[in-house]
């Protein structure tokens, strides 16, 4: 994603258009994925209406004569997807990590997979590109350059969001967000599926303790003094098979209720809270384990109401 302005000298707007409102996403507009729902098959791409605008969004600025580049439309197609990914997210991962919501967004708009997505629907082909960038990319040197076309591609997805929206004040924006909740959703569809899967398996009677935090839920069941509940580091695979991004792998283990060192539960993710938000999860799930800790917490638990009984008897006598 591109994070700069463009230079108005050298990219200024088409001359012959006027200007149109800028429409704005309402949060209401915007509805959850269901997995039932995303598409399996790449979902139809909303046409840009303004021919003038179309051909702005394949206009690479080496090529640009003077006419407006991509460039113009960019960092507005940056800050839809932005928005719009936010969007989705929030209203579909309730209870996920502000970290990990993040990092999802991450995976939707970086430039990597909107250049995908850009080379998917076929619209390389229609890109206006220095022929040395398009050389490097067909023969896939893997040099500096071929970072240089992901990027191009990148900032292009971004430039024809933009136009798609603002060529169709009636429906562009609706149209928009429409297809990139199922481009998105293919993206993500086993995140959105294992979240829908872990929301709906929580026992009604089990909802009130379900709001806890895992690793909070840990220390009430089994936490008490002199018993040590921690998280470490283990060694475990370093990148996520889909995305590619950096995975931190962490255990919790036990001290005390007769133990040293136990490890209870290993658990993986994308950030290192997360992972040890798993990792609890993990130990809460092995019930057998849990119950035998729990046993020995409500028997210390009765000695201890049952010697406090016992000393106040006798300081009554």
């Amino acid at each position: 994603m591109s994070k700069r302005p463009a230079d108005a000298a050298d990219h200024g707007p088409p001359s012959k258009r006027r200007q149109t409102p800028l429409m704005i996403p309402t949060f209401s507009s915007i509805t959850p994925w269901v997995a039932s729902e995303i598409p399996s098959q790449l979902p139809a791409i909303p046409k840009i209406l303004d021919e003038e605008l179309e051909r702005t969004v394949y206009r690479h600025p080496g090529l640009s004569g003077g006419e407006a580049s991509y460039e113009y439309l960019e960092w507005l197609g940056d800050a839809y997807l932005e928005l719009i990914s936010s969007a989705l997210i929030f209203r579909t991962f309730d209870g996920l990590p502000a970290g990990r919501r993040s990092q999802l967004r991450e995976l939707l708009i970086r430039n990597v997979t909107i250049s995908q997505y850009f080379r998917e629907y076929g619209l390389h082909h229609k890109a206006e590109i220095p022929h040395d960038l398009n050389q490097d990319l067909l023969q896939g040197r893997g040099t500096s350059k071929d970072k240089d076309i992901v990027k191009v591609h990148a900032d292009m997805f971004e430039a024809y969001v933009a136009a798609a929206i603002i060529s169709d004040p009636e429906k562009g924006l609706e149209n928009t967000i429409s297809w990139l909740k199922a481009l998105f959703g293919r993206t993500i569809r086993s995140h959105i599926q294992r979240h829908e899967k872990q929301t709906s398996s929580v026992p009604d009677g089990d909802q009130e303790k379900d709001c806890l935090p895992p690793k909070d839920q840990l220390r009430k069941e089994i936490g008490s003094k002199g018993v040590n509940i921690r998280y470490e580091s283990l060694p475990g695979p370093k990148k996520d098979r889909d995305s590619g991004l950096q995975l931190f792998t962490v255990g919790v283990f036990l001290d005390g209720w007769g133990e040293s060192n136990k490890l209870l539960g290993i658990g993986t993710a994308l950030a290192k809270k997360e992972a040890g938000s798993k990792a609890a999860m993990r130990a809460l799930e092995n019930k057998k384990l849990m119950n035998s800790y729990k046993a020995k917490k409500d028997a210390l638990r009765q000695a201890q109401e049952a010697a406090a009984n016992e000393a106040s008897t006798l300081d009554s006598q």
